[in-house]
């Protein structure tokens, strides 16, 4: 493997090892709520829905990346 396929592969085990401790974090601040299930929504949440949403975060980081990789791979081979 070359250099950059090793960098790439250390910076998604990077990410995949911060987003299991922030996930098992808030798993752990759900625990200690007390009180109803639902509760009020922040009011910065409810201004930007869509960008304080981590699913559309994820989708359009994927994007992006998917994107660069298909530029670099044009500008290289082509």
């Amino acid at each position: 493997m070359n250099l950059f396929v090793n960098i790439l592969a250390i910076a998604i085990f990077g990410i995949l090892a911060v987003s299991l401790v922030y996930t098992l974090s808030v798993a752990r601040q759900q625990k200690t709520v007390e009180g109803e299930i639902d509760t009020k929504i922040a009011k910065p949440v409810q201004g930007n829905v869509y960008v304080r949403n981590p699913v559309f975060l994820a989708y359009g980081i994927f994007f992006a990346l998917l994107l660069f990789i298909v530029l670099f791979v044009a500008i290289t081979f082509l």
